[in-house]
């Protein structure tokens, strides 16, 4: 059976990895997944902390080094 909160999660964080969505577009989503009950509270969390802990792009101000 279809899981729709799998899904949205699914696609929420691998977008993320793969640089297709930003922290704050990530995080904006899931709150309207959420607002409009198609996630759970818990599924949200899952996703907000997934993008917190998996930050990919250097902080600001922060220079990568040159090789």
């Amino acid at each position: 059976m279809f899981n729709m909160e799998e899904f949205i999660e699914e696609n929420l964080t691998e977008g993320y990895l793969n640089r297709a969505f930003f922290k704050n577009q990530v995080k904006i989503f899931a709150l309207n997944y959420l607002n409009r009950g198609q996630i759970e509270k818990k599924c949200f969390d899952r996703i907000t902390k997934f993008v917190e802990e998996n930050e990919p792009y250097p902080e600001e101000g922060e220079d990568e080094e040159e090789v």
